[in-house]
């Protein structure tokens, strides 16, 4: 992949860099209200950051070259179902790399740790996806005009609005004919 195009996908991958952004945040103020200096709130909080604003790249990378439909919540599910455990588990051997200074795996059963993150991660993923939807509904219009996956994607989403406005109008039309037979059966039974 040639230079321009890596600087047209990251410029796509905006939002899911937020996304990572916005994971790193929370989980500085978690880890400092919970009582870490701050130095060690920041990097447990880039631990689990990076990891997350990665994976979510990688979805808006599948996005972007027609892998992965848009806005369609199974393919978004299975990324995290492998990236938010593998996100955790960086941040926890992070952590226990901070307070121990050594890195180690999280205390218990690792597969047990995994397992539960992987269930986690399903009501992470809708969260993902609507926040991803939200940031790239106002981001990518505006980088349309240069940038070919951004276009693509304002697209895909203007089809889409359009099928959804075709089949409102559908809808509303059977109503309106069903009423209609209705009160047309109900006018020949009085006469």
């Amino acid at each position: 992949m040639t230079n321009p195009k890596l600087r047209l996908l990251a410029e796509f991958c905006v939002p899911a860099f937020a996304i990572g952004g916005l994971a790193t945040l929370g989980a500085f103020v978690l880890s400092f209200v919970a009582g870490q200096p701050a130095g060690l709130a920041v990097l447990t909080a880039l631990a689990l950051g990076v990891p997350v604003g990665l994976f979510g790249s990688a979805y808006a990378v599948l996005v972007a070259s027609g892998k992965v439909p848009i806005g369609v919540f199974t393919p978004c599910a299975a990324l995290w179902a492998v990236g938010f455990p593998l996100s955790r588990l960086t941040q926890e051997i992070v952590t226990v790399w901070l307070f121990t200074g050594s890195p180690g795996l999280p205390l218990g059963s690792f597969w047990g740790f995994l397992l539960y993150q992987a269930i986690l991660s399903m009501g992470f993923a809708i969260g993902y996806l609507w926040l991803h939807e939200q940031l790239g509904r106002y981001w990518w219009p505006r980088v349309m005009d240069h940038n070919p996956y951004a276009s693509r994607s304002v697209e895909r989403y203007v089809q889409a609005s359009e099928a959804i406005r075709q089949r409102e109008v559908a809808t509303k039309e059977g109503r309106r004919q069903r009423r209609a037979e209705k009160a047309r059966a109900k006018a020949a039974l009085r006469s």
